[in-house]
């Protein structure tokens, strides 16, 4: 192969793992995704692409930088210099060169080829009657190719990380490290669904120690916490209907994770309230403490879109089995409840029921 048709293969191959590198990472940041083999194995082409090219190349570019820097031109770059010039006058003489009206052909063949062979989007038609809407959501939030080819539709700005009640009493949690109990091997075995408790109260360190399971801090410089989360966004937000905790007023309060504080909402018995959302389920009344998990889903919504709804009520899992293996671990009762009159539990919570919204409710209590 000579040293010309060399040059020009690597010259395309190097366009085309550009093109791929460009199409994998707008692929990566439309989908959220932290690490595409794709995107990495297309730069690493590149660069060994181009250092080949500056190879092949090196001694023009030599040519042309020692005369930059010594104020001359070697006469063989010189002469090509000129040429370049004289081709382009000639060509600016000229109405259309071959050479451009070719790639203007390509180039429209090649989008009208492209249009005709990405498979367009349809937007899915929504059911009526006795349907599935779940299933209409899972086909509709689906990543297609063609919607990385139209516009980006606008799904918000980024909310505030944490929420919080400036005005409501605040009050202060024991730290939540120490011996927790059995390992997870053994809670894992000894978890189950509990729904009768005894009537003691809970003492307020193992109270700590479950909103800490929840929702905790483990890395205060970058902000993760005890249950994974997509894009380490955090759009969840815990709140504790309180019955018998040792040194807390019975009420309803929120958990403040970076401070690992709990600020009361508001004060009184709920115990009826709180079965009265949970449909008449009685032991919601007499657990030591139901605990809330809702969703603030612009959190994650600006970056996930079409997949949020997904992403969210996976992480309510995620932190609902969080409390379930430390409440085992601390000889604890509990049982989680997704049967719940929404507009009731938003109400008791104080929630709009759009931009925040109930998800899961889960009881407490000595057993």
């Amino acid at each position: 192969m000579r040293r010309r048709d060399l040059d020009f293969l690597v010259s395309l191959l190097l366009a085309a793992s550009m093109a791929l590198a460009t199409a994998s990472g707008l692929l990566a940041d439309w989908f959220g995704l932290h690490h595409v083999t794709l995107h990495t194995l297309a730069g690493y082409a590149s660069a060994i692409l181009a250092a080949s090219h500056v190879a092949l190349n090196w001694g023009r570019i030599s040519a042309y930088l020692r005369g930059r820097l010594h104020r001359r031109v070697s006469r063989p770059l010189r002469d090509e210099v000129r040429g370049a010039h004289a081709s382009v006058g000639a060509g600016a003489s000229r109405p259309l060169a071959r050479r451009q009206v070719l790639t203007a052909l390509l180039a429209a063949a090649g989008g009208f080829l492209l249009g005709r062979l990405v498979p367009r989007s349809r937007p899915a038609e929504v059911p009526t009657g006795p349907a599935d809407l779940g299933a209409f959501y899972h086909e509709w939030s689906k990543p297609r190719a063609a919607q990385l080819l139209g516009p980006a539709p606008d799904w918000g700005s980024r909310p505030p990380g944490e929420k919080r009640y400036p005005d409501a009493p605040t009050f202060a949690l024991p730290a939540p490290h120490g011996d927790w109990g059995p390992s997870v091997g053994e809670a894992l075995v000894a978890r189950r669904s509990v729904r009768d408790y005894r009537s003691e109260p809970l003492a307020l360190q193992t109270f700590s120690r479950l909103l800490y399971a929840a929702q905790g801090i483990t890395d205060p410089q970058r902000g993760f916490r005890t249950a994974p989360s997509a894009g380490a966004l955090y759009p969840l937000e815990l709140y504790a209907v309180v019955h018998r905790v040792e040194g807390l007023e019975p009420g309803l309060y929120h958990y403040n994770a970076p401070g690992h504080t709990l600020e009361r909402i508001q004060a009184g018995d709920l115990r009826a309230a709180i079965v009265r959302s949970g449909l008449g389920q009685g032991f919601l009344g007499t657990a030591a403490v139901c605990l809330v998990l809702s969703a603030v889903f612009q959190r994650t919504r600006w970056r996930y879109r079409e997949r949020t709804y997904r992403y969210v009520l996976l992480e309510a899992g995620h932190a609902a089995q969080n409390i379930y293996l430390a409440a085992t671990a601390l000889g604890l009762g509990a049982c989680a409840v997704g049967a719940f009159l929404d507009d009731a539990l938003n109400g008791l919570l104080g929630l709009d029921g759009t931009d925040e919204a109930a998800l899961y409710v889960l009881s407490v209590g000595p057993r």
